[in-house]
């Protein structure tokens, strides 16, 4: 949709991809409703449409984390918010090691995530082969599992922004 340009804006927002849309949505929310957002053709017409969505929450400083696990929370209330569906799926994450550093490395991960709050579980390879059996696990050592990670549609979540 095209609309005329108004004379001023007290805010403008340089691309229609997730990243401009969620900048816009969190300026109206904060009230800065003369936010305009321009993009050059149509939404999520750059990079968004072909991002996978993956919506991961484990990051290397609490500050991220905490932004990574506030978008989860986001994208799994958007479309109650706004009637436009996000295809926000809570299905969690797992991360396989098949050596024994990259084991010892989730590990720490892991408890890195237990100081930021967010729940993980080691797993041990029985484990991985029982809840994923079309994983084959003959070189897996050992895992963590982040249930509340997802994933998402990527253009859907930037139309409900």
């Amino acid at each position: 949709m095209t609309k005329a340009l108004p004379q001023s804006a007290s805010v403008v927002v340089i691309g229609g991809g997730v990243v401009g849309c969620s900048v816009a949505y969190h300026l109206t929310a904060a009230g800065i409703s003369d936010t305009v957002l321009i993009e050059r053709k149509q939404l999520t017409s750059g990079t968004t449409w072909h991002a996978a969505g993956l919506v991961g929450q484990l990051r290397g400083s609490q500050n991220m984390t905490r932004l990574a696990r506030y978008t989860a929370d986001l994208y799994r209330d958007l479309e109650s918010k706004t009637g436009q569906a996000t295809g926000f799926k809570q299905n969690g994450s797992i991360s396989l090691a098949t050596t024994s550093d990259r084991f010892e490395e989730l590990k720490r991960m892991a408890s890195m995530a237990k100081v930021f709050d967010l729940p993980v579980h080691v797993i041990s390879t029985d484990e991985v082969r029982e809840r994923y059996p079309l994983i084959t696990t003959d070189d897996v050592i050992g895992a963590i599992r982040i249930p509340s990670d997802g994933q998402t549609n990527p253009v859907d979540v930037t139309q409900a922004l």
